[in-house]
């Protein structure tokens, strides 16, 4: 069956396509949702319209492509809001398509079984409303878990001006990490760490110095150095200098610096001194998942 799927997240919409005959097409949309939210908690009109419109789109993309069905998910910032059922029947009067929200220790699964491919290993995900991290032995998941720290979220709490500000910022994240991460800090450590995620694509991107956010990006290593040094390099720049950086979108200047000090809070924390990329995500797993059920109806 040619299936499609397509998440809401908290700062980008992403879209996987998967035909039947093994063929791929993967799209990707900055909706930046969570900056949609009001002071309320409410996803305000505008944001709701302009991201029910990408979601239209996308979907006739998906059609055009092959696709027989079209899954529709949200993660954060959807889960944040206190509008989310309005948001869902405006984008199934739209669409058609019927509004699935993720909770935090689902991303974080989905996360694990996208990344993982069968290794002990921990997996990170930074979006823009939460982080999710997982530990898991081979196709086992021992841990699951999610913390209300993203990139986006992070911005609207503080800006970041100097590199001394950042370093602060980190160990205040470690310590308020700490405490949601405490049943997985509590388990051994298992040997490698894997990052999916915008932060983390962008930066192994930069550290290959390409603008290209494909698969020749996948198994890209990333070490703790690397990414404080990045750090300090964009912290004193204007977005438009940030943008020209090979691999760091326009789209993605604004948060990067808060994406980065979530990744190295994570690190510090659990004790990586760097991670493996991989470009799959949970919608590979979402995919995943629906191929199985389907192969057990038939």
């Amino acid at each position: 069956m040619n299936i499609a799927a397509i998440a809401i997240g908290s700062n980008s919409t992403r879209m996987l396509v998967h035909l039947a005959d093994g063929r791929e097409f993967r799209e990707r949309a900055y909706t930046h949702l969570f900056m949609g939210l009001d002071g309320r908690g409410m996803l305000t009109d505008t944001a709701m319209a302009d991201t029910a419109q990408v979601i239209a789109a996308l979907q006739r993309e998906a059609i055009a492509l092959g696709a027989e069905k079209v899954l529709l998910y949200a993660t954060s910032a959807v889960r944040d809001a206190g509008n989310a059922d309005a948001f869902a029947r405006l984008l199934f009067a739209r669409t058609g398509l019927v509004l699935e929200i993720i909770s935090g220790e689902m991303e974080a699964r989905l996360a694990f079984e996208a990344a993982s491919s069968g290794q002990d290993c921990a997996v990170v995900d930074i979006g823009g409303g939460s982080t999710e991290f997982t530990y898991g032995n081979g196709q086992s998941i021992l841990c699951a878990v999610s913390a209300q720290e993203g990139a986006s979220r992070l911005k609207r709490e503080c800006e970041i001006y100097t590199p001394a500000e950042a370093r602060q910022l980190i160990k205040r994240l470690e310590d308020r990490m700490a405490t949601v991460y405490q049943p997985l800090l509590a388990l051994p450590r298992p040997p490698l760490l894997v990052g999916i995620g915008g932060t983390c694509t962008t930066s192994a991107a930069i550290y290959r110095n390409t603008s290209s956010h494909g698969n020749e990006l996948d198994t890209t290593q990333v070490e703790r150095p690397f990414l404080e040094a990045l750090l300090d390099r964009i912290i004193p720049m204007t977005l438009e200098e940030r943008a020209r950086i090979p691999g760091l979108f326009a789209s993605r200047a604004a948060v990067m610096p808060q994406g980065l000090c979530i990744l190295l809070a994570v690190m510090g924390l659990t004790g990586f001194d760097r991670y493996t990329l991989s470009t799959r995500n949970n919608l590979d797993a979402i995919i995943a998942r629906k191929r199985k059920e389907r192969e057990r109806e038939v």
